[in-house]
């Protein structure tokens, strides 16, 4: 089963800061998912960073991003260095800056689900110096603090990202926090609609202006991509079936087949 990790009890009041170098309760290197969300800011590079089945090199003076749900490993050369920002869904909630941060960086997109981002050598050197102070100062920094911080570095990066015309749509950011949260017991579009006090044809339409897809294929989309992640950390395929809450297995597999080309069983054992 894939490990899932939550923030320990006494980190839950506020937003945490980590040293990559620093030794971690769980290897990084295993594939494994979070609660939280997880900013990673790379000092030096060097290694791979796969995040739901696509590598990433880890580059210098770059920012990646892993959401809540997401598997990911992460294998970093020796004299690879950075820092990581935990924080949960409650401190995304609170902070417009963030949330629309999350949408410009593709967090709930299918096409771009866990972008990376660079800094040239002059924007390195800011931010060095802001994670640094923050790191060396973490426990004497209050929580409202350090979640500041998080929120300027936000801004910052913001203007590094080009533009997501998703941000602009707070209708569809909705639809699409609504399908992360709830795709497992809602897969129907009229269900979504109806959550969002719109007609299934203005929720197509709304859905399919920004992002190219109808609502049903970003639904189909996000139930494939968990059933990924099931199967990558060997889960069965009839337990994979129950935890999407399908009601029978080969009902389950007939989907997977038709949306992905391969049967569960044929993906897991590529996978293996």
């Amino acid at each position: 089963m894939i490990p899932s990790h939550s923030l320990p009890d006494r980190d839950k009041s506020s937003v945490v800061i980590n040293k990559l170098s620093k030794s971690n309760e769980y290897d990084y290197s295993e594939p494994h998912r979070h609660e939280y969300y997880e900013l990673f800011y790379f000092q030096e590079g060097g290694g791979v960073h796969e995040i739901d089945f696509v590598p990433f090199q880890i580059e210098s003076h770059s920012f990646q991003l892993v959401v809540p749900g997401q598997v990911h490993q992460m294998k970093r050369d020796p004299g690879s260095m950075g820092y990581v920002f935990l924080f949960r869904n409650e401190d995304v909630m609170e902070s417009k800056v963030i949330v629309d941060f999350l949408m410009d960086f593709g967090a709930h997109d299918f096409e771009n689900p866990h972008a990376c981002a660079n800094l040239n050598e002059s924007e390195a050197q800011l931010v060095d110096t802001i994670i640094v102070d923050a790191w060396k100062n973490k426990d004497e920094l209050s929580p409202s603090i350090l979640k500041h911080t998080l929120i300027g570095l936000c801004l910052r990066m913001r203007e590094k990202l080009p533009l997501n015309d998703t941000s602009t749509s707070s209708d569809y950011s909705k639809f699409r926090q609504l399908l992360v949260n709830d795709f497992r017991s809602v897969k129907k579009v009229s269900e979504y609609a109806e959550k969002l006090n719109m007609t299934p044809k203005s929720l197509n339409s709304l859905v399919k202006k920004h992002s190219g897809q109808t609502a049903s294929e970003q639904i189909y989309k996000q139930v494939i991509l968990e059933a990924k992640r099931l199967l990558l950390l060997q889960v069965s395929v009839k337990e994979a079936a129950y935890a999407l809450q399908f009601d029978d297995p080969a009902h389950f597999s007939k989907f997977f087949k038709n949306q992905v080309g391969v049967s569960p069983a044929e993906f897991q054992k590529v996978q293996s």
